[in-house]
């Protein structure tokens, strides 16, 4: 068996679960992953709990059988309605076995089950990045700036959207919306946040999607 062969039959066998137990072993082994992959933006344990507890932050698993290979965290938007992929990280071990891809592609072909009203995908992303969510048909709003609210300062990250109608351009109002509810759901900043107003007004009146 080659490599990719191996690849494709691990990837086959995965399965995709929403956690609901938050004291369970598929949650702490959530965790885990979690803590060992995101530092300085990262969340409390009990802060993730109660975000879940609220009903529109969502935990799901990639497992292979009974491992929890990959965690990842949305967040849902009733207005405008989205969903936002806040977090998603595969177990170090596991990693470069396209597991991340698998899990990312099954998010967004499950859109409409997970938010039935829902047509766009969200993401915070780094240049670094950019190219891992290209490969799934995810676009930068192009000449959108964008300041993400670190603890040690803002970080320019470019907005990405996995769009089901396809479209090429959104309006100015649908962007500045959703950027307003990333600031007061995610980062717990008000509309009338000095860093979200510094940006905001610059945002185009078309927004090519590229």
């Amino acid at each position: 068996m080659n490599l990719q062969t191996g690849i494709d039959d691990l990837c086959a066998n995965l399965s995709f679960t929403k956690v609901e137990q938050y004291y369970s072993r598929r949650f702490r082994d959530a965790m885990r992953i979690y803590m060992a992959e995101f530092h300085s933006s990262r969340l409390s344990i009990s802060k993730i709990r109660s975000l879940l507890k609220t009903g529109s932050y969502q935990l799901f698993v990639a497992q292979d059988a009974e491992r929890v290979l990959a965690m990842a965290l949305i967040w849902e938007c009733s207005r405008p309605a989205f969903i936002h992929l806040d977090y998603i990280a595969v177990k170090r071990e596991w990693k470069g076995r396209s597991i991340g891809t698998a899990f990312y592609r099954w998010l967004i072909k499950n859109m409409r089950k997970l938010s039935p009203r829902t047509q766009l995908l969200t993401l915070e992303v780094e240049d670094d990045l950019l190219d891992f969510y290209r490969r799934s048909q995810t676009l930068v709003l192009h000449d959108v700036p964008y300041l993400f609210p670190a603890q040690r300062g803002p970080i320019p990250m470019h907005l990405m959207v996995y769009d089901r109608q396809g479209r090429k351009t959104l309006g100015r109002a649908v962007i500045q919306a959703i950027i307003r509810a990333l600031y007061q759901g995610i980062h717990n900043r008000g509309p009338d946040d000095a860093l979200l107003r510094s940006f905001i007004s610059r945002v185009p009146r078309q927004v090519v999607l590229a």
